[in-house]
C-alpha cells in the first residue's frame, strides 16, 4: 500500500543495442544480446516483442525490425521526422542545456564506470509526444535504443523523434497476457544493451527505458537500478505523475474534497507481486485489508481490470468493516487518458489513443452494472477502481 499526498511531473530515458537472430530448428526467433563476459540468447517468456494491438508473428522474417510487424517500417522516416528533432535541439540551445543533478553514477574510488547512459523516465498517463516534457523530447532525439512499455507512447510516436539508427523495442507487460515479458529478462535485456561485445573498447551510448505512469510506484524500477549500480552502469531517473493520480483526475474524479470531508487517500495494487488478487484466495487478504484502521477517505486500486478479481476485491471491501458497504460509491475508469469522444476515430493499430470509459455505481452494482453492457465482457484492463464518496463527483460534465 502506498500513501500519497503529493507528485510531481518528469521524464525517463534509455538506450539499447539489439541484434535478432533466427532458430534454424524451431523457426523460432530469438534475441541475441551481445554483451558482458559473453554474448547469449535471451528467450523471452513468449514472443519477443509485444504489442497487445495485434497478434504477433513469431516467423524470423518479422522480427528483423525493431518492432513488431504492426509496427512501420524505421526506413520510412520523413524530412518531418528530421526537423522535429532540428526543432528539438534549437529549443534545447535556447533554454540551455539541462544538469546532471540526478545523474547516478559509481563513486570515484570505485572501479570506473561504464560510458553509457540508462535513462529511466516516467511518461505519465496521458500518451501522446505532446505531453511529455522537452527534456524527455531531447533525450529521445539522442537515443540509440528505447524500451518502452505497452501502455506509454506508441511506437510510431517514438519513431517521430529518435534517430534512424535507434533501436526501438517494447518490453511491455500486462498482467494476463501470456505474451507479456517477465521482468528479469528486462532487467537483463538493459544490462545487455548497455554493455560492448567483448575485447572491445567500451562505447558511450545513450539508453532509454521508457516507462508508463511513475517508474517507482508499482513500476518495478528497483530491480532495473540494482542492476545497473551491481554493473557500475551510470543512470538518471526522472519522476511523473501516476495513474492513480491522473486516472481518476482524467475521469473527472478528485480523490479528495473537503466539501465531503474527503482529506486523505490510500493506493493499492490489486494484485500482489505473486499474481494474486485481494479477494480471490490471497493469504495476504487480512493483513493488508484493514482499511478501517487506515482512516482513509479515498481508496485507489491500480491493476484490477479482470472483472472476477474486481468483484472480489468489492466483496472483501464491502464485509471489511463499517466504513466500506455495498452503497460505498465507487467507479471504475478505463483507458484514463484516453478519447472522452467516439467522434475521434483513429485506424492506427499502434495507437495508444483507446476510448475512455467510466462506470459509476457502489461496491455492490459496479460490476453488475459492468457486466450488462456486455455479457460476455470478462475484463476491463487497463483501469483504475476509486472507491469513496468522491466518486459521486464528476468535473468533466455540467
Amino acid at each position: 500500500m502506498v500513501m500519497a499526498t503529493r507528485t510531481m511531473l518528469s521524464p525517463l530515458y534509455f538506450t539499447v543495442l539489439l541484434a535478432l537472430s533466427s532458430s534454424s530448428s524451431s523457426g523460432g526467433a530469438s534475441a541475441l544480446l551481445v554483451g558482458g563476459a559473453q554474448s547469449r540468447i535471451l528467450r523471452p517468456s513468449a514472443a519477443f516483442h509485444y504489442c497487445p494491438s495485434s497478434e504477433l508473428s513469431t516467423s524470423p522474417s518479422s522480427l528483423q525490425a525493431s518492432s513488431s510487424s504492426d509496427n512501420p517500417s524505421r526506413t520510412t522516416l520523413t524530412d518531418d521526422d528530421s526537423s522535429l528533432r532540428e526543432t528539438i535541439e534549437r529549443l534545447v540551445s535556447l533554454i540551455g542545456p539541462s544538469d546532471n543533478d540526478n545523474l547516478v553514477k559509481p563513486p570515484t574510488h570505485d572501479a570506473q564506470h561504464h560510458p553509457s547512459i540508462v535513462h529511466i523516465i516516467g511518461t505519465g498517463l496521458t500518451p501522446t509526444l505532446l505531453s511529455l516534457p522537452l527534456s524527455t523530447l531531447h533525450l529521445l532525439s539522442l537515443a540509440d535504443a528505447v524500451l518502452y512499455d505497452s501502455l506509454g507512447l506508441a511506437y510510431k510516436d517514438i519513431c517521430k523523434v529518435v534517430p534512424k539508427h535507434c533501436e526501438v523495442i517494447c518490453v511491455g507487460k500486462r498482467g494476463d497476457s501470456q505474451k507479456s515479458w517477465k521482468q528479469s529478462e528486462i532487467d537483463d535485456l538493459i544490462l545487455q544493451m548497455a554493455m560492448t561485445q567483448p575485447n572491445t573498447m567500451p562505447q558511450s551510448k545513450t539508453i532509454l527505458r521508457l516507462k508508463g505512469g511513475d517508474p517507482f510506484l508499482f513500476g518495478r524500477a528497483r530491480t532495473e537500478i540494482d542492476t545497473l549500480k551491481s554493473n557500475n552502469i551510470p543512470f538518471t531517473y526522472t519522476p511523473a505523475i501516476s495513474s492513480c493520480i491522473a486516472g481518476p483526475h482524467l475521469g473527472g474524479i478528485p480523490l479528495t474534497d473537503p466539501s465531503l470531508n474527503c482529506q486523505s487517500f490510500g493506493v493499492w495494487s490489486g494484485t500482489d507481486a505473486f499474481g494474486r488478487s485481494r479477494g480471490l484466495g490471497s493469504k495476504n487478504d487480512n493483513a493488508s485489508g484493514k482499511w478501517e484502521g487506515l482512516g482513509v477517505d479515498t481508496l485507489v486500486f491500480l491493476m484490477i481490470g479482470r472483472l472476477d478479481k474486481l468483484e472480489a476485491l468489492c466483496n472483501l471491501l464491502a464485509s471489511s468493516g463499517e466504513k466500506w458497504e455495498d452503497s460505498t460509491p465507487c467507479a471504475v475508469i478505463q483507458n484514463a487518458g484516453g478519447r472522452r469522444s467516439m467522434q475521434e476515430t483513429d485506424d492506427s493499430q499502434d495507437s495508444r489513443q483507446k476510448l475512455q470509459r467510466v462506470w459509476r455505481g457502489t461496491l455492490g452494482t459496479i460490476v453488475p452494472l459492468i457486466r450488462e453492457e456486455d455479457e460476455t465482457r470478462t475484463s476491463v484492463s487497463p483501469a483504475v477502481f476509486i472507491v469513496g464518496a468522491t466518486c459521486q463527483l464528476d468535473f468533466l460534465s455540467y
